[in-house]
Formats: C-alpha cells, structure tokens, sequence
C-alpha cells in the first residue's frame, strides 16, 4: 500500500468525526489546536483549510492579501438565496462601489440620528417586561426587540411591516444553511436537498417580496418629503466616482444584509451580555450604579453624550462578546496562491479566522475563560499595538462591519434603559454552549427571571 493511501486511511475516521462534528456544531469541529498555535493547517475531504490564529497573520491574510481572497462559493450559496448581491456577499468592483455608496449612510452623524428610534422601541419592550415579570427567553425578547429596532431605522415606522414575522422568517433562513456550507465543503452539488432547504428558501422569497413591496411604495413619494430612514438612504445613495445609484434588486439585497447582519447579531451580542452579567451580581451591581449617576432621574433623555459616559457598560459589552461573539468565524476563499508564515496557500483553499478561538487564545488573552470587564481599561504599554486584530467581534480588514457603530450604538442603548428598569436572573444553571448559524446562537434558549428594579429596591 503507498504512503499516500495509507495516510488517507489513517486519517479517514478524523475527518470522518470531523464532518460529523460540523453537522452537529460547526464550532466543535474547530481544532483544538487554534487556541494556542499561530496557524493551523487540516484537510478535511476534497478542502484544504487554513486556520489564521494569530493577530498578525490575520492582518497580513485579511489586508495585505485582501485582493487574493474572496468570501468563496459556500458562503453565496448559503446566504445568496436570501441576501443576493449585497455588500456582504458582493466581490471586487460590484463590493467596492457599494461600500463606498452607503458609507455616508453609517456615519456617526447618521447613526446618531437613529438614536430616538432605539430608545423609543427598547422603552416599549422595558415597560412590557417590567409590567409581566415572570421568567423569559431573553435570547426571544432581544430577537423581537432589535426586529423592531431595525424596521423602525429602516422604514421609520414599526407598522410598516410585521418585524416579528419578518424575525422568525429570518431564523427560519438562516437555520439551515449550515447545511448548503457542508455541502460546499464535500462539494455535494447545490441542488442537492438538505434538512429544511425548502422552508428556508420560501422565507427567503417572502423576505424579499416584503422588501421589494416597501420600495415600490416609497418610490412613490417624493424623496425630499420622505422619512430620513434607511430606506431613504438606500433610495438616493450615489456612488461618489460614477453617480451610479442602485436598482431595486440590489436595494433588497442590502435592505436584507442589514435586517441579518444589524439585527441578528446585535440581538444575540445582547442576549449573551444580559446572561453572563446577571451571573457576575457585583458586576451588575457596579453597572447599575454607573446607569444610576449618568441617568438619575428618570425623565432625563438619553443622548450620545451619556451614552459615551457608560464606559463600565462599554466595557462589559465588549468582554461579553470576546467570550461569545455573535459572528464567530470569518471564512474566505483563496483565489491567487500567497503565503503564510511559510505555508503556500494556494487557489481553493479555504483560509478560516476563527475569531471565537482568537478571543480566548492563549498567547493573548491572561485567563481567556474568565469573565473580566477591566481587560478593557486601556493601560499604556499592556496590549499589542495590532490590538484590532485580537479582538475583532466586528470582523477586521477592508470588509470590517460597515454598521460596527450602529450596533454598538444600539447594543449600548438597550443595556441602559434595560439594566436602569430591571433586575434579571439566569434560570439556567450554566450559560449554554453556542451554536453556529452563520451566527453564534445559545444551544438552548436563554430562561431569565424579569422584575422591576423599582419592587426589588421597595423590598430592601
């Protein structure tokens, strides 16, 4: 028998708990390996993959190698049917002159405008929760509220469209196409059937028809009397070297990349914070406290200025979602062979950051399992200069989250007009396991006992 055969037998049951792993959970088929070494390398079927672990690796593949990767096929025949040809899935030119389109869109002066929007949206949900108490799926609650949250900024009006419906349709979508992913990996042909194919294709088609019905009715207003909303924005971006505008198909393309990517995320980056805090009480204690002397009085408005005053908050948010970051890994396809701390990767390989592992790396994070808000006090000399690419819950490189100040905009707003209403409690023993679906979800919905800060302190 050759060497080469030999091998593939040897090494055929560990692809084959490998495969089985990635069906399961994708996460539980990382290897061990990432948490501790610099680059990791595995071949897994017909794929050769790449793990990059270290920060700078991951700057030299995502930035100096920019132009030599792209998202691959897995990822646009997962995610295509619902998101098409939107900034997240789109590639060279088609990417290029869409970001530059809807940069003015996420500036920090037209992020700031959305504030009212996410106050007005999180202080309906506050109210509802502090009125019914009792024991909620916090991971649910988030979901619905960021739904909302996001039509509200999209549409200016939260009965434009039914956000719950359009939440659940989108969970639906994104639930199987771990499978289309899988499929890519063994390269299985994409018409191929796999466990809720079909389910997840027809929410898509709805999610699409319901945008499309948003746009031909907002065509018909007049733009200068139009709500100054996502939408709106959407309608008049320009491309600021050719004046090119967007069609309406592409308008839908990242009406939908903005509803997953600006609602998905931000809900479970919330849900996991809400959870982990509730477990650390004099963590949470000390959060309230900081809420309490930047909001005192409960007539007093929210606004950016106190907001940028919640740095224990800040911090809490950020620690939150190195543990668990709600877009976990960052997958991109070699189209012309580079290098790597020696190895040659070359055309088809798959290059993998896994940022869940980059988050808790041993060489460089101290204690990476602990909980530790105050890993986030800047400290002069204490952290590496490529600091971004350690921690990078918003991706890194020139396709960093266009709407990374949106979400933690938002994320911020609800922690505080949250956390200043409610004293929440875990229900579950543990925090649960996550679960990639394209996103990072809890393996089982995360059960928190709600009551009103206000009837906790009259009973103290």
């Amino acid at each position: 028998m050759s060497s080469s055969l030999r091998q593939a037998f040897t090494t055929l049951p560990a692809q084959i708990r490998a495969v089985t792993a990635t069906v399961r959970n994708p996460i539980e088929a990382l290897p061990p390996s990432v948490f501790h070494e610099r680059l990791v390398e595995r071949h897994l079927g017909r794929q050769h993959i790449v793990y990059v672990c270290a920060p700078d690796l991951v700057r030299e593949a995502l930035v100096t190698h920019a132009s030599s990767l792209d998202k691959g096929e897995g990822l646009r025949r997962a995610i295509g049917p619902g998101l098409g040809k939107g900034l997240l899935t789109a590639e060279g030119t088609d990417w290029k002159w869409q970001r530059q389109a809807l940069a003015p869109v996420f500036r920090a002066s037209g992020t700031d405008a959305f504030l009212p929007a996410m106050i007005g949206a999180t202080n309906r949900c506050v109210s509802a929760l502090e009125n019914q108490g009792g024991i909620v799926a916090i991971d649910q609650v988030m979901m619905r509220l960021t739904g909302r949250i996001i039509i509200e900024t999209m549409l200016s009006s939260p009965e434009a469209v039914d956000a719950d419906a359009m939440a659940e349709g989108l969970g639906v979508f994104l639930k199987q196409t771990r499978w289309s992913l899988l499929g890519d990996l063994l390269g299985t042909p994409e018409w191929l059937p796999h466990p809720g194919k079909a389910k997840g294709l027809a929410a898509a088609r709805a999610l699409r028809d319901q945008a499309l019905a948003q746009i031909r009715t907002r065509r018909g207003i007049d733009p200068s009397g139009a709500p100054d909303d996502l939408l709106n924005r959407l309608l008049i971006a320009r491309d600021p070297e050719t004046g090119r505008m967007m069609s309406d198909e592409e308008i839908i393309d990242n009406l939908l990349t903005f509803l997953t990517a600006g609602h998905e995320t931000t809900a479970l980056a919330l849900a996991w914070t809400l959870d982990r805090l509730a477990r650390h009480p004099e963590i949470m204690r000390a959060v309230q406290r900081e809420l309490d002397t930047v909001l005192p009085d409960a007539n007093l408005e929210l606004d950016t200025e106190k907001l940028a005053r919640l740095d224990l908050t800040r911090r809490v948010l950020r620690e939150s979602m190195r543990l668990t970051p709600p877009a976990p890994i960052i997958i991109r396809e070699v189209r012309a062979p580079f290098k790597l701390e020696g190895v040659l990767l070359e055309k088809g390989t798959r290059l993998v950051v896994p940022i869940c592992a980059l988050h808790r790396h041993r060489q460089l994070w101290e204690a990476p399992e602990i909980f530790d808000p105050s890993r986030f006090i800047p400290r002069e000399g204490e952290r590496p200069q490529d600091d971004r690419y350690a921690f990078m819950p918003f991706g890194a490189g020139p396709r960093i989250c266009i709407g990374a100040r949106f979400a933690e905009t938002e994320a911020l707003t609800v922690l505080a007009l949250t956390l200043r209403r409610l004293d929440l409690t875990p229900e579950l023993p543990a925090i649960p396991p996550g679960k990639l679906e394209i996103t990072l979800r809890p393996s089982k919905p995360l059960l928190m006992s709600v009551r009103s800060r206000h009837s906790t302190m009259a009973d103290s």
